[in-house]
């Protein structure tokens, strides 16, 4: 043969051809459990994914990393978990005025308007009050106290007005509809000034007239218990005279049992001066004014 001829490669041995093909088997065989391992691995996420979960477990972490809001509304079961915390209670009437700046004040609503010296149990009657009120004073009362009795009745204390000036009493919520008033009036004896106000703060102020030495107007809280226009225009309380809840100290045989007024004058020199029987006396245009901002159960702190 020639050096430079080219010769057919020649056909490979017979176990050559064995050992290729177990090596195709073998290749076969791995791609086979690679893809049923990658198929478990698949299947094995799925199944942690969709574990369910122990909601109690999840609502003890939750809880216990927050704390409460309202202090002693959590409780602790007897296993050691934390309660989801109850809803923040709401404010009563009492609560809500007050919180605004505000006073409550209440109205009868039974023929009789039941008055206890405090609340049950172990109260005792103390008074009773027609719902359509007298003549000097009307059926509102000033509550200044709210509270419950054993079964859970809601009971608000009120202002009297009745001797001796400070008297209050306790009455069933369910028996009044309340209101809330947003004025109040402070009267300052030594200024001769009467100051209105509006949920605390500053609203009108205007010169008075108070009582003299020998009847003089009796400092404490009060509240308007009535509205009226006297009968003949020129009398010496004015254009309008508002009642209020105290009396006076020095005289008992007066009108009305001596009680206090706040009122206008036939006699304009009089306001600023120490003059009257114990009420309060404003200019007549003063007393028109003042009336526009004063509901009854308006309160009345009188100081000296």
């Amino acid at each position: 043969m020639s050096g430079n001829s080219l010769e057919p490669t020649p056909n490979p041995p017979k176990r050559r051809r064995y050992t290729d093909r177990r090596s195709v088997l073998l290749r076969t065989g791995g791609m086979i459990l690679f893809g049923a391992a990658l198929l478990l691995l698949v299947m094995s996420l799925t199944i942690l994914r969709n574990r369910p979960v122990d909601p109690h477990a999840a609502l003890t972490s939750a809880t216990s990393a927050v704390p409460s809001a309202v202090s002693g509304s959590g409780s602790v079961a007897a296993t050691g978990s934390t309660k989801a915390d109850a809803p923040p209670r709401l404010l009563s009437p009492y609560e809500q005025a007050t919180a605004a700046g505000g006073h409550l004040t209440g109205s009868a609503t039974v023929d009789q308007l039941q008055i206890y010296d405090r609340v049950p149990p172990g109260s005792q009657l103390v008074l009773t009050f027609p719902r359509e009120g007298t003549k000097q004073i009307s059926s509102t009362f000033l509550i200044t106290d709210e509270d419950e009795d054993p079964q859970g009745g809601v009971w608000y204390q009120i202002r009297l007005p009745i001797r001796p000036n400070g008297s209050t009493g306790w009455i069933r919520a369910a028996d009044i509809t309340v209101a809330t008033v947003m004025n109040s009036i402070s009267i300052d004896l030594s200024d001769h000034r009467l100051d209105l106000y509006e949920a605390g703060r500053p609203l009108k102020s205007w010169p008075i007239g108070i009582g003299t030495d020998d009847t003089p107007t009796p400092p404490g809280e009060y509240y308007i218990t009535i509205k009226m226009r006297p009968t003949k225009p020129n009398s010496v309380y004015g254009v309008l005279a508002m009642g209020v809840s105290g009396f006076s100290e020095k005289l008992s045989d007066w009108p009305e049992g001596g009680q206090l007024g706040i009122h206008g004058t036939n006699d304009p020199s009089s306001v600023g001066k120490d003059v009257s029987h114990g009420c309060i006396r404003l200019q007549n245009e003063d007393i028109l004014d003042l009336s526009q901002y004063v509901a009854y159960g308006t309160p009345v702190r009188i100081r000296e």
